[in-house]
């Protein structure tokens, strides 16, 4: 690449300049020689030096920019009366001569060499060139430090950075943007997925359920017991089991603190090792499932054996723990419930999801470096140290650092490093609320109370175990309390604040059928009836619930069993009393009172369902004469009625009506056996009321076939409509007849099935005909085909074989055979 000039380009003036620059640097560079040996060359050598010249003069229209592409700047006054300036200046006419060995040797520079400016300065003995030297004009009148800085310590490959040249540079950084910060939205659900989800929480309920009835059943075991009654001294056991003499009160008192010291006592024998149940997430993404490992401290599935091991070793999980201190209490012959909060997948949206699974990352490459293999000074093969005898004391790692084998005569003390402590056991990060407890029962006051001996070390507190809802790793959704016979209780109410407003939101009963469904779960652990203890415990759980108070937000009345807000009615529902049992806040308000706005609370049994009158029509009533509809809706637009303009015409409102505003309806009567019909020839008995007076609805199949065999009038029923998208098609199920063609319809449906059963039974004697016919065709082939003898193989048929033979001739022959055509093969 060729050579830059320092700082700003200098300007060209002509042509000449550059051959003598280009002759001043080369005479420089040859060795400094004299002009008075260039002048004893001849004329000859005169033609070389041109085309040298030339060749420098390209050189340097390739290095320099053009005059066109630098700018034009304002001409300055020229600073004089410096020596160096005016000798060089006045050195310009003189010519001088190259000598063509000293070209070779010549690498061309555009500045002026340390010798040649000290010959210059000086005013030695030096022919200056026959053309005019390029010069250089400054941008300032000012003087300039340069000037008196020597020129032999400049370095001119560097460039400066307080000289502007004419090059345009242009420096870009990339600035990090910050990022901001996406909400994500929420997903879609559609309702299939809705389904799905609601399918899985139920069977997730149904597994849980099965897990802690085996847990329950194992607290009940003898040989653990006996391993864990002996924990218990005199003192606890005579608190336990209070005298029967006691007041009640004592009693109670006396039981709580004999739990109270065994709860201690647990505390400090059992310890926690690894991590129990927690709260079971859904995962955004497949791949988290397919990557996901249960973490160490988690606990592994268990047999029986386990937990009898478990029972000698005192330690496991919390949850292990409780259900062990389940069966120390029934050991002492105490009535103790195992209760477990379950934690199953919630078939709502916007709760926790479950984390991302960090991968790990990749090993990178080793880079390759050329400084040569490391050496290890850590270990026995060290480069100074390879022909030492292997019974040689090895160096202090001190004394190796130093490099040489002789180090160790400086006799520097070894430096001994601490042992290192050891390792503290990871914490067990859970939940600080408990998936499990127990609940013993007072006999004195016939009440269950509940007793934690490990996460809240309380007895009889039970407003300390539901976690709040930014707990990830325990919700309170179901409390089943599972007794020592196996039988359960949902218990949830007992421990939750505010059920009916969150709580009953988050279990299958807010679903259609889900109340139904868990009613029907729940009686499979039930025992068939209810104790005196369990009507008082019902009794219990109502009073909590009716204690509720009203909800403090708008988002909690809705769905609210016994509370209503207006805003949350749906398309179908109406308020039909203004009568209000409370206020609650629903944003700000300046001119309101107080500067918030105030709605209106209304009782959940003032909201009535309301129909259309084709939808009561549907369930078998009809809209009352004069009666007003208590709600217009709008019609719903359906998709092909888009709207393109004023051409479609506005649909007029649905009328809807209330329970109360129907009737029953009453079809037409059959009078002379002549049933009434509709314009398709058939009769809407959606309900068995619509049955007209004087008929009979009979749903066989057949009985329409009857009754056209017995040529009586019926009209066919339709019991519903069978819908695929928007289009539904009629379902029809039976006739109607008059009441007095009943026992003939019925007669004639049994002949029509007899018969049936007739030709169904003539059609299996004909198959099995059919088959035993083929059986013995095939019997008669194959005694052909024996018959039969093969050249050259089986033996000489003898004479007693050939009388029979001829026997069967003659049996067949007297035999009626007929001859199929297919030569002894079935034919087609």
């Amino acid at each position: 690449m060729p050579p830059r000039s320092r700082g700003r380009p200098r300007k060209i003036q002509n042509a000449p300049d550059e051959s003598a620059q280009t002759g001043e640097s080369s005479e420089t560079m040859a060795g400094g020689k004299s002009a008075k040996g260039a002048k004893r060359k001849g004329k000859a050598r005169a033609t070389a030096q041109n085309d040298v010249a030339n060749i420098y003069q390209d050189m340097l229209a390739e290095a320099l920019p053009v005059q066109s592409d630098i700018p034009e700047r304002p001409l300055k006054r020229r600073r004089t009366g410096r020596k160096g300036r005016v000798a060089a200046s006045s050195s310009v006419n003189k010519p001088s001569d190259i000598s063509s060995d000293a070209d070779e040797d010549i690498e061309f520079e555009d500045v002026l060499g340390p010798e040649t400016s000290g010959k210059i300065a000086s005013g030695s003995d030096f022919e200056p060139l026959s053309k005019q030297q390029q010069t250089a004009y400054r941008d300032s009148d000012e003087e300039s430090e340069d000037d008196d800085i020597d020129r032999e310590t400049l370095k001119f490959e560097s460039k400066p950075h307080d000289e502007p040249t004419g090059d345009l540079e242009l420096t870009l950084t990339r600035s990090n943007p910050q990022r901001l910060t996406v909400t994500p939205r929420r997903k879609v659900v559609t309702k299939v997925e809705k389904n799905l989800r609601l399918q899985v929480h139920k069977m997730h309920i149904l597994c849980l359920l099965s897990h802690v009835d085996r847990r329950n059943e194992w607290c009940n075991d003898l040989d653990v017991q006996h391993s864990l009654k002996p924990l218990l001294d005199k003192k606890m056991l005579t608190f336990l089991r209070p005298k029967s003499e006691l007041s009640q009160f004592a009693r109670a008192d006396s039981l709580k603190r004999g739990l109270e010291q065994v709860s201690m006592m647990w505390r400090k024998k059992f310890r926690i090792t690894t991590r129990g149940m927690r709260r079971s997430l859904w995962a955004d993404d497949e791949q988290d499932i397919q990557n996901f490992k249960l973490p160490i401290d988690a606990e592994a599935s268990i047999e029986k054996s386990d937990f009898k091991a478990a029972a000698q070793d005192l330690k496991g999980s919390r949850d292990l723990g409780t259900q062990l201190y389940c069966a120390l209490l029934r050991s002492t012959g105490l009535n103790v419930r195992l209760v477990c909060s379950l934690q199953p997948l919630s078939f709502n949206l916007g709760g926790p999801a479950m984390p991302k699974v960090r991968l790990p990352a990749k090993p990178t490459p080793p880079e390759i470096s050329d400084e040569g293999e490391s050496v290890d000074i850590h270990g026995p093969e060290l480069p100074f140290i390879s022909n030492a005898e292997p019974d040689a004391p090895t160096l202090s790692f001190t004394a190796r650092r130093l490099g040489h084998p002789n180090a160790a005569d400086y006799h520097m003390p070894e430096i001994r490093t601490p042992a290192l402590p050891k390792p503290k056991a990871k914490e067990i990060r859970e939940s600080p609320y408990p998936i499990y407890w127990i609940e013993v029962l007072d006999e004195a006051h016939q009440k269950w109370f509940p007793v934690d001996p490990l996460v809240t070390a309380t007895v009889a507190k039970p407003s300390r175990f539901e976690p709040p809802v930014a707990d990830r790793d325990n919700n309170m959704s179901y409390v089943i309390a599972f007794e020592d016979e196996g039988s359960a209780r949902d218990v949830t109410r007992r421990y939750t604040k505010a059920y009916n407003s969150k709580t009953r939101k988050i279990r299958v009963e807010s679903t259609d059928g889900g109340q139904k469904w868990l009613r029907r779960t729940m009686r499979a652990y039930s025992r068939g009836w209810k104790t005196d203890t369990e009507q008082i415990e019902d009794n219990e759980l109502a009073a909590i619930e009716a204690r509720e108070p009203m909800p403090k937000n708008v988002a909690d009345f809705k769905d609210h069993p016994y509370y209503a807000l207006e805003r949350h009615l749906r398309r179908n529902e109406v308020l039909t009393s203004s009568h209000e049992v409370g206020k609650v806040a629903a944003g700000r308000d300046p001119g309101a009172p107080g500067g918030k706005k105030l709605e209106g609370v209304f009782r959940r049994r003032d909201v009535k369902t309301v129909k259309s009158a084709d939808a009561w029509y549907r369930l078998g009533r009809e809209v009352k004469m004069g009666e007003q509809p208590l709600k217009t809706v709008a019609a719903k637009q359906r998709s092909e009625e888009v709207d393109v303009g004023d051409d479609l015409e506005e649909r007029a409102g649905t009328n809807l009506y209330a329970e109360d505003q129907t009737e029953l309806y009453q079809a037409p009567p059959i009078v002379n056996g002549q049933v009434p019909k509709n314009s398709y020839g058939n009769l809407d008995i959606y309900v068995q009321s619509m049955i007209p007076k004087g008929g009979v609805h009979i749903s066989d199949p057949e009985a329409s076939r009857a009754a056209r065999l017995l040529g009586i009038d019926y009209a066919e029923a339709l019991t519903g409509f069978e819908f695929k998208g928007r289009h539904g098609t009629a379902i029809l199920k039976g006739v109607i007849v008059a009441v007095e063609y009943r026992e003939a319809v019925e007669a004639t449906i049994q002949a029509i099935r007899d018969e049936q059963v007739r030709v169904e039974e003539g059609i299996r004697t004909l198959a099995a005909l059919k088959m035993w016919k083929r059986f013995l065709i095939g019997l008669r082939i194959k005694e052909r085909i024996d018959t039969y003898a093969v050249e050259g193989e089986g033996f000489p048929v003898s004479d007693d074989d050939s009388d029979g033979e001829a026997d069967d001739g003659a049996g067949r022959e007297s035999e009626e055979y007929f001859d199929d055509g297919a030569g002894g093969f079935f034919p087609e």
